[in-house]
């Protein structure tokens, strides 16, 4: 993670001029936070938004650890990662993250884009959220997904299926296991 940066003129981000030598150990951090979760046993509540129809409640481990799976990737792999795809790293002053952006080289993998924001400090960083963009062919429909994690609070999977023919639906599934966020 280490590199030089270049102030930008009029411009609240700063580009990261030097290609770090390895990327950021993406699954790694969600277990971290996978085995916080655990450890406390806390509720986790399912808010779905939909075309057809809203809903909320209280889901059990094994529905919360299908909704985890989705973040896991064979792309994800360091030795997969680290060759198809291309990182880029800035610092945004507005938001005073570190963001790491990581794109797919072609559009042959599921996965196509990560970042990862981290919030930086003297003492140690720290990963504050994960987002990744997939994307998949299943017969004439694209399925588009939109993943968010927010570390020690939710995570969000936004998922937008298109057909050929212009049928489109739109499903938001958020998991939350910070109470605190449980009326966002």
């Amino acid at each position: 993670m280490a590199g030089s940066m270049v102030a930008c003129k009029n411009s609240s981000v700063k580009p990261v001029t030097e290609q770090a030598k390895s990327y950021l150990p993406v699954t790694d951090f969600i277990r971290e936070d996978i085995k916080k979760i655990d450890s406390f046993g806390g509720g986790i509540l399912l808010k779905t938004t939909g075309t057809l129809k809203n809903d909320s409640a209280f889901i059990q481990p094994q529905q919360f650890k299908l909704l985890v799976s989705e973040f896991f990737l064979p792309e994800l792999d360091s030795a997969i990662f680290y060759n198809q795809f291309t990182e880029t790293s800035l610092m945004d002053e507005t938001t005073q993250m570190l963001n790491f952006i990581y794109t797919a080289d072609s559009n042959k993998t599921a996965l196509r884009k990560v970042i990862v924001y981290v919030s930086p400090s003297l003492t140690t960083d720290k990963v504050h959220r994960i987002y990744m963009e997939k994307e998949n062919r299943i017969g004439d429909t694209i399925v588009s997904q939109k993943l968010t994690w927010k570390m020690r609070q939710y995570l969000i999977i936004a998922e937008i299926k298109e057909t050929r023919n212009g049928f489109n639906s739109t499903r938001i599934r958020k998991a939350i296991w910070d109470p605190q966020h449980y009326a966002d």
